[in-house]
């Protein structure tokens, strides 16, 4: 016997496909969600004041509900003690707990619905706000899926199914550049130039009528059918790919990336190792010396994992994962993260590559609020990268690990791990990482009263900041020099315009500045749109503190009531700057 739940769209139960109906009261569904969604077993206490705090018997409200919860799945689930556990037996399917799991075979399609779609719990603000967060952060992972699906098929060589998906998402997604790229390139794979001629023009008027902008160039250059170049040897190509990573170590990431493209070009597909290895070198030059991003980056690393499984090559898979995991933690998409990351552990990597993914999978903690864990994993990595000799991962690990300390108020020990950092860094010549740790690294000498150091720093680094022209330590900077200027009494706001004016593909980034921007300009119009866009970004990519932030906001404008609702969603939140905030806005 099989039941399947589903809460994305209107709620609903089947039983061997025959429909139930279901649990009697909205709050049972509500209740349902909550569980099965909790990353951690919830406390009896916290699910009353969410729901039941106006009902005349609170916990027997919660009792009740419970029951009519297990009645609807017909036993099939144990819910007990408190903190409450939830588990479902193995006949029983959530689709917000199995979504991940699930191939776009199986579902038929891409994942759609709103969470809990219909329902309204107007009279439970605290879950109200709860449900809003999950339902922006469950939009953005079935368009994470459906964009990964595509690019899968595409790389598997399946592009009818590949446009399919694409076409799919696109419909709900209309502005996603990615999707579109996706969806043209599947396209003409197929050989229906035509069909991508003609959505090539839809999105030319659409960009133009809905953003008065120009077609992306990523979309544009998925039209285009470049001529190929004719195989050259194996010789040939690893002398590019050693001329190419020569390139890149002395900072002419243009031309490195120029004999990148060559190797790819010419490489003979047959072979498996080579291809998979020039197709992963050029997607990791665009992504860490030029910014890359998007279908192009994506599609190249798929590719290269596909060669990887059909040549056995564990470096080069658990690579591909490792940085399919790192653009999905700058795109915000939390549950890519893990499955990328799962999948790059899965091919049993060196020590080397273990710090690597490591270091991935602790800045991601870190941006979604878990400090403890995201330390103990960071704290690993350094210890792998320093066994390996890694000594740029030991420095990259190291600057995660000074940041989550200034996250949480403690700039001395942030300052000692970052000079630390920085000197590794310094060591190694690594100038074009340099800007990040040395902006952390300055706001943490504010935090000491000393400014000077402050100065010095952001002095250099925003040199190399806007001779590099990387997006995401404009905004790193920026944030630094703002917060260095609210101590000196100075302008502020001009430095977080700047930040944002910059658009870092890294999200975290622009949430942190817009929340200094926010708080800045509260009050204004213009403050409370930015707190709309914190909210809409913060709740989509799983930035649970700077969502707690945000309600802090809204709470000296609307009133104690969000500062309560902050309250309940930093309960598992470890940051003692986090707490000492909420106390000071009470």
């Amino acid at each position: 016997m099989t039941t399947e739940v589903r809460l994305l769209g209107p709620p609903q139960i089947a039983r061997n496909g025959e429909l139930l109906g279901g649990p009697r009261g909205y709050k049972a569904w509500g209740l349902l969600a909550f569980l099965a969604l909790a990353e951690r077993p919830p406390s009896r206490q916290r699910l009353v004041s969410m729901l039941f705090e106006h009902a005349d018997d609170p916990r027997g409200a919660l009792r009740w509900n419970l029951a009519e919860m297990r009645r609807a799945l017909g036993g099939q689930v144990s819910v007990g003690r408190d903190p409450l556990t939830f588990a479902a037996q193995p006949g029983v399917s959530i689709d917000v707990v199995s979504l991940a799991d699930h191939g776009p075979a199986r579902l038929n399609g891409v994942p759609h619905g709103e969470l809990l779609e219909g329902l309204s719990f107007d009279d439970s603000p605290a879950f109200d706000i709860w449900l809003s967060v999950e339902r922006q952060r469950l939009a953005a992972d079935c368009r994470a899926l459906a964009y990964r699906w595509s690019v899968e098929l595409l790389a598997n060589g399946q592009p009818d199914a590949a446009a399919r998906i694409a076409g799919q998402a696109v419909e709900s997604d209309r502005l996603n550049t990615d999707l579109h790229a996706v969806l043209i390139t599947s396209l003409m794979r197929c050989g229906d130039e035509a069909g991508a001629q003609a959505h090539l023009a839809r999105c030319t008027d659409l960009y133009r009528r809905e953003l008065e902008a120009d077609l992306p160039a990523a979309v544009a250059r998925a039209a285009a059918s470049a001529p190929g170049e004719p195989s050259a040897s194996a010789a040939v190509v690893r002398s590019l790919l050693d001329l190419a990573d020569a390139s890149l170590s002395a900072g002419t990431a243009a031309t490195g990336i120029g004999q990148l493209r060559r190797a790819v070009a010419v490489v003979d597909d047959a072979d498996h190792q080579l291809s998979g290895r020039a197709r992963l070198a050029l997607a990791s030059a665009l992504i860490h010396a030029s910014g890359g991003r998007g279908s192009d980056v994506t599609t190249l690393l798929h590719q290269a994992l596909v060669r990887a499984h059909r040549g056995g090559d564990a470096a080069i898979g658990a690579a591909a994962c490792r940085e399919l995991g790192f653009l999905a933690v700058q795109a915000g998409h939390r549950a890519e993260v893990e499955h990328w990351l799962g999948l790059a552990e899965a091919w049993c990597p060196t020590d080397a590559e273990s710090a690597r993914i490591l270091g991935v999978r602790g800045m991601s903690l870190s941006d979604s609020g878990e400090y403890q864990d995201a330390l103990t994993v960071l704290d690993a990595s350094v210890e792998l990268a320093r066994r390996s000799g890694h000594k740029r991962q030991a420095a990259w690990s190291k600057t995660m690990i000074g940041r989550l300390r200034l996250l949480r108020g403690e700039p001395a020990q942030a300052a000692l791990v970052l000079d630390e950092a920085l000197q590794d860094i310094r060591a190694d010549r690594w100038t074009a990482f340099t800007p990040f740790p040395q902006a952390m690294r300055a706001e943490a000498a504010v935090a000491l009263g000393d400014a000077q150091t402050a100065h010095e720093l952001l002095d250099y680094a925003w040199v190399q900041t806007t001779e590099s022209g990387d997006q995401c330590w404009v905004a790193a900077v920026a944030h630094a020099q703002a917060v260095l200027a609210l101590h000196e009494g100075h302008d502020a706001l001009a430095w977080c315009r700047t930040g944002l004016a910059a658009a870092p593909w890294y999200l975290w980034l622009r949430a942190r500045l817009l929340d200094l921007t926010a708080g800045l300009t509260l009050g204004t119009q213009q403050g409370m749109d930015l707190l709309d866009e914190l909210e809409h970004l913060a709740g989509g990519a799983t930035m649970r503190e700077l969502t707690v932030r945000a309600l802090i906001h809204r709470s000296r404008i609307e009133g104690p009531q969000r500062l309560a609702h902050a309250h309940s969603m930093a309960i598992d939140i470890a940051n003692p700057a986090l707490t000492a905030e909420l106390d000071r806005a009470g």
